[in-house]
């Protein structure tokens, strides 16, 4: 029996039928029914034709898109940078319910134009990126805004934490300049 308007409700409980509602948070649908997927408070937008579920548990996060995510780097590829996402802003304590990969494509590394990502980001690199696509797996990241980018990066040859000067890296400790796609506050502070 379906449930109403603010009744609570388990994992599985029936919320309706795909004819009324599409599933909204904390809720899906399978053979033409929707159902919860957490427990919590039952939400019916009839006017929407939604159906969701408030939590009344503390759940783990998901990222949705808009959010801040502080990612290292795992990989490049010719036009990739491959991430994994280690924490949300909305919620920096909790591991993520959902894969933690996600990738940045070279148009969603900078307002300029980007020839060559391995540039912009290295293995290790610690960025602050934006959600932009959920839709896809692995989930995409972009780095555009002026706030968003590398917010510490070590050096490809002895590994020390680089220092900004001007729009350059450089290793205190062996002289090495680098590049990258630094944030706005680059080394001072991560979200």
């Amino acid at each position: 029996m379906a449930k109403k308007n603010e009744d609570f409700v388990l994992p599985g409980d029936l919320l309706g039928v795909s004819e009324e509602f599409i599933p909204g948070y904390g809720a899906y649908e399978e053979g033409g029914k929707v159902y919860s997927s957490i427990a919590g408070i039952v939400h019916l937008d009839f006017e929407g034709k939604k159906a969701f579920v408030d939590p009344l548990t503390d759940v783990p996060p998901v990222p949705k898109e808009g959010d801040i995510a502080i990612c290292e780097v795992t990989g490049i590829k010719e036009k990739i940078a491959m991430i994994e996402i280690i924490a949300l802003k909305k919620n920096p304590q909790r591991a993520l319910a959902a894969s933690p990969m996600a990738r940045i494509y070279i148009s969603q590394t900078s307002r300029r134009y980007v020839t060559d990502i391995s540039r912009e980001f290295k293995i290790g690199d610690l960025v602050r990126a934006k959600v932009v696509n959920t839709k896809r797996t692995p989930i995409e990241l972009s780095t555009v805004e002026e706030n968003l980018g590398v917010v510490k990066a070590y050096c490809s040859k002895c590994k020390h934490p680089l220092e900004k000067k001007n729009n350059k890296l450089e290793c205190p400790s062996c002289g090495n300049i680098e590049f990258r796609k630094t944030s706005s506050d680059y080394r001072k502070g991560v979200f």
